[in-house]
């Protein structure tokens, strides 16, 4: 038997992964223009590509585009955050709710779960690991989502984990949600284990609500946002 042939990406989207990439790295910060020119050069793609890479991150909030000005890296707000933290806490447990009605988690499913839930508690208590901490999230709330098999809930879902690693990077708050009250990603595996949607759903919701909270008060009470938002426009 012919085995499948795993598709490359195309180089626009090749292109998007690598802005993407710089971004989530904190090597593009919020507010930072992005111009063709200049990228088109670093990454030995024309001006047509980087342009089409650009409009893509902006379909997933990354990037903003203001008429006449150009493109830049999305800029970080306290009302941003509220409004991504309480839509984050209304998709993530119904699709996790879904999920679980529909016995969608395998076995595999389940160990990779727990073994990424113990590697963020670990994550947490180490200094200077943010980059591989908000990694670790991405994939433990990625993984615990997918399986709702709900595909416009899940576009709207990446868009929101996209937005979420630019906050917690940039402003380098991750370790708000190690010293919250919220529940712990291996709290959020253990209600999924027990089976009770309901009890899941909830358990999740209070960790991305308690995540959101400890995230504002950082950003309201000690962020000099002048210099987290580098470019007014």
């Amino acid at each position: 038997m012919v085995r499948q042939i795993v598709r490359p990406p195309t180089l626009t989207a090749a292109v998007a992964d690598a802005i993407r990439d710089a971004i989530f790295r904190g090597e593009l910060r919020p507010g930072e223009p992005l111009r063709e020119v200049e990228l088109g050069e670093s990454l030995d793609v024309s001006r047509g590509t980087i342009r089409e890479a650009l409009r893509q991150l902006q379909e997933y909030g990354l990037v903003e585009v203001v008429p006449h000005r150009g493109a830049f890296v999305t800029r970080l707000s306290p009302r941003m955050a509220r409004e991504l933290y309480t839509l984050r806490a209304l998709v993530e447990p119904y699709a996790v709710r879904m999920a679980m009605e529909n016995n969608a988690y395998s076995d595999e499913d389940m160990e990779d779960m727990e073994a990424l839930a113990r590697r963020l508690d670990d994550l947490e208590r180490q200094e200077d690991a943010t980059y591989e901490t908000v990694k670790a999230d991405v994939a433990f709330h990625q993984l615990i989502c997918n399986r709702s098999d709900h595909q416009l809930l899940l576009e709207i879902f990446k868009g929101l984990q996209s937005l979420t690693w630019l906050f917690v990077f940039n402003v380098r708050l991750y370790q708000s949600d190690a010293y919250s009250d919220e529940p712990s990603h291996y709290e959020i595996f253990k209600a999924i284990r027990m089976g009770d949607p309901v009890h899941a759903a909830e358990t999740l919701r209070n960790h991305i609500n308690a995540a959101g909270d400890a995230l504002l008060v950082c950003m309201e009470e000690e962020v000099d946002w002048q210099s987290i938002n580098l470019q007014e426009v």
